[in-house]
Formats: C-alpha cells, structure tokens, sequence
C-alpha cells in the first residue's frame, strides 16, 4: 500500500466515523454522551480535513464514501436505535463501529510499504483515535 492509498483510506474511515456519530446524535438524550459523540465528531473532522489536504497537494482528489454505503449505514443506525435507544445501546454500538475502523486501520498500517512519516502519522493518530473512542464510549454502557 503506499501513500495515497492510506490517505484515502484515512479520508474515507473519517467520513463514515463522522457519519456514524451524526446518525446516532440524533437519539442521544444523556448530554454527557452527547458533548463525546460531539468531541469525536471535531477529532474525525481534523483527521478527514488532514487526509484530504495531503491528497490535494499530492494532486489527488479525496473520494469519499458512496451513496449506497451511507443510505445503507444510516438506515441500519435509525433500525437499531428504534428497538433501543438507550445511551447505552447507542454507546455499543459507536463501539462496535470503532472496533471493526481500528481493526482494519491497524491492519492498513501494517501494510503500509510507503516511508512518508507525515501519512504514517496520520494513520497512526487515526488509531489512537478509534481507541480513544471505544474507552470514552465504555463509561457509557
């Protein structure tokens, strides 16, 4: 994998970071849960602003996530949340979410070959991120 194969990935797991927290805003009624989700929706924003400024001054457009992929995840979030939205089912499942981006951020990590430390780092804070999520989102269930 090499840089802008990350930076796009980065682009696109910020995009369904972000709207999975705006999809599940929506039915936060704690406020305490809700200033987190809204702290991890700023921290998203940084990183997907990051991925796509490097993309374009490496002369590549970000390409975000289609149509299908959001209707689709918005729908299951709305599905889930009708049947129980307690702040903790909403939190379980900002948790599976973070899970399943961290597994497949750590595993692009490993397979990055590229040697530019600026995306590197990135993707590395883009992990810490996830983790830093599901730890704030545990106190919450």
């Amino acid at each position: 994998m090499q840089s802008n194969e990350l930076l796009q990935y980065i682009y696109k797991t910020t995009e369904m970071g972000r709207d999975g927290i705006q999809s599940v805003l929506k039915y936060a009624e704690d406020e305490r849960f809700h200033q987190a989700l809204e702290q991890q929706l700023t921290e998203y924003e940084k990183l997907r602003g990051a991925s796509a400024q490097m993309l374009l001054e490496r002369g590549e457009a970000p390409q975000g996530n289609g149509a299908v992929s959001k209707v689709s995840s918005q729908v299951m979030t709305a599905m889930q949340a009708m049947t129980d939205h307690s702040t903790s089912k909403l939190a379980e499942m900002m948790i599976q979410g973070n899970t399943m981006g961290m597994s497949k951020s750590l595993k692009h990590l490993h397979d990055y070959e590229g040697n530019d430390e600026q995306t590197r780092n990135l993707a590395a804070k883009l992990l810490k991120t996830e983790e830093a999520n599901i730890e704030q989102m545990k106190k919450f269930l």
